[in-house]
């Protein structure tokens, strides 16, 4: 009686041929087999999201790639770390037509071959669900997300520069364009917590959070005019996903001193400089 009244649903709503092919398939099973109808069904079920690892391409340090990094950990997605550590590999890599703009950072994930580091930290912030709720959410990281990069500058030309006090002394007037609006942006969570959006925590959070981190490297007092900035700060890397990626074997140490030279040093190798 089932069988017959599935069929003429089919047919009434137009689906002559699923009508067939379920008449065919349960004719031919004695009606105990799967209709085509639940098995087409069964197909198109909602895969969960994939948090398979990636691959991290670029120099032994911080750079452009740091970023992406604590999306990463954020988005509780692993990877796999690699430093290049000759200019043959680099040219390789170029030969091989993995670098669009045969330039690095890449980020090797989901089949895909990524550069520009701010594509690929959307792109992991996105497949972390940390891009926004909402479209407007969404353009509202992707503005506070535009800021941070701007303000970072001192951080990825901190190692190259010879006189790091100078540049260090620099640094209120480098940022303040940046961090004033951000510390007026950030808002208090129903449940207590600061963050950029209310929906909760977003790559906004992690990104301006990162950016504290490297800017109290270069200038301890960096934070003394935002305290709202600093208490994100230390929200934020105190997450369980984040604190394990900055006390893990991943994490390079700041760039200054005997470190920041071997930084260099590899950056100048690989680069063939």
């Amino acid at each position: 009686m089932q069988r017959r009244w599935l069929l003429l649903s089919l047919l009434v709503i137009g689906y002559t041929p699923l009508a067939k092919d379920f008449l065919g398939t349960s004719q031919a099973t004695g009606g105990a087999g799967p209709s085509l109808v639940r098995r087409r069904a069964m197909a198109v079920e909602p895969k969960a999201p994939d948090r398979s690892s990636a691959r991290l391409t670029y120099f032994a340090g911080y750079g452009l790639a740091e970023q992406t990094r604590w999306i990463m950990a954020a988005a509780g997605i692993p990877f796999e770390q690699v430093a290049l550590q000759s200019h043959e590999e680099f040219l390789q890599m170029r030969s091989d037509g993995k670098l669009l703009f045969g330039q690095l950072p890449l980020l090797e994930i989901d089949g895909l071959k990524l550069v520009q580091s701010q594509a690929m930290l959307r792109y992991v912030a996105m497949k972390g669900n940390l891009w926004g709720q909402t479209p407007e959410e969404s353009a509202l990281v992707d503005m506070v997300a535009e800021g941070i990069k701007d303000a970072r500058g001192v951080v990825v030309s901190f190692p190259f520069q010879p006189d790091k006090a100078a540049l260090a002394a620099e640094v209120p007037q480098r940022t303040s364009k940046q961090l004033e609006p951000l510390e007026a942006l950030l808002r208090t969570r129903p449940d207590g917590s600061l963050g950029i959006l209310a929906s909760g925590l977003s790559a906004a959070d992690v990104l301006l959070a990162e950016l504290t981190e490297e800017l109290l490297e270069i200038r301890p007092d960096a934070m003394a005019a935002y305290p709202k900035v600093a208490a994100l700060h230390k929200q934020v890397t105190s997450l369980p996903q984040i604190r394990g990626y900055l006390d893990g074997p991943k994490r390079y140490p700041f760039p200054k001193g005997a470190e920041g030279e071997m930084y260099l040093q590899n950056v100048n190798t690989v680069l063939g400089r």
